[in-house]
């Protein structure tokens, strides 16, 4: 463990680590952009997400910290995060009302789920487990991928599929280091990367299902329904209002571009 991640990436920037795949929440710090991408209901799709970031809109983002030293190379994901908590099953937004859910330190997740009636509760990742076992939180919202790896359905009887941020994974390597590498090392990390990203997203996809069986062995798992997504969409607009004004220009403008390169 190399420290939290906002930790994580600022050893990569000091050129103690050469390689990180990390979530964009503690990017936004350095460049707002990177909120644009945490975002509720930016992405309805993983076809959707595919399509944006691989393509040019994707690149403004990997280009985003040239100039605080890292160099994006692809986007690879957690995938799509999911509500879970020890209270009722979550169908409507209104079911979220008076309980406390753990949040990234995300202002912009934070606003979200208050505006659900919610109490968040920003916490470090390597807290979430205990904080559910003691009750400090009732909740918390990951993919299904980090539900399951980290057991936390041990300590949660409702799963609910909201799909309601799509976590994107950034590549990103040290400019101090990309600098000191030959051309042909450049490239061929460069390559690597990128053509990993496919196998990383399809395998993760493959395996949801796996995930969604391990944790519906102790926890109730329920797939929202489309209109049922719908309603937790709404509930984004003053959370999208916030953000706008917010972060500013820069936010707005690539959050438009994103939704047209979406359609």
């Amino acid at each position: 463990q190399l420290g939290s991640e906002g930790e994580i990436v600022g050893q990569l920037q000091a050129g103690l680590t050469d390689l990180l795949p990390t979530t964009t929440g503690p990017l936004g710090q350095q460049n707002s952009i990177y909120y644009v991408l945490e975002t509720p209901f930016v992405f309805l799709t993983e076809a959707q997400a595919d399509k944006v970031l691989d393509g040019p809109v994707g690149g403004k983002f990997l280009k985003g910290l040239e100039s605080k030293g890292l160099i994006g190379l692809a986007f690879w994901e957690n995938g799509f995060r999911e509500i879970t908590n020890n209270v009722r099953p979550i169908k409507a937004p209104a079911d979220l009302k008076g309980l406390k859910m753990r949040t990234q330190q995300n202002q912009l997740h934070i606003k979200y789920f208050s505006d659900l009636g919610a109490s968040p509760t920003p916490l470090a990742f390597t807290e979430i487990y205990n904080s559910l076992a003691t009750k400090v939180v009732d909740g918390q919202e990951n993919p299904f991928s980090l539900i399951a790896t980290n057991k936390f359905y041990e300590q949660q009887k409702f799963v609910a599929k909201t799909d309601h941020v799509y976590s994107a994974v950034p590549v990103f390597v040290s400019k101090a280091k990309w600098d000191k590498w030959p051309a042909d090392v450049q490239k061929l990390v460069k390559d690597t990367v990128y053509e990993l990203r496919l196998w990383q997203r399809e395998r993760g996809r493959l395996l949801q299902e796996e995930y969604i069986a391990e944790i519906a062995k102790k926890s109730e798992v329920y797939k929202l329904s489309e209109s049922e997504k719908a309603a937790f969409q709404t509930a984004a607009a003053p959370a999208y209002a916030w953000a706008k004004q917010q972060y500013g220009a820069a936010y707005e403008d690539l959050l438009n571009e994103v939704l047209q390169a979406a359609k």
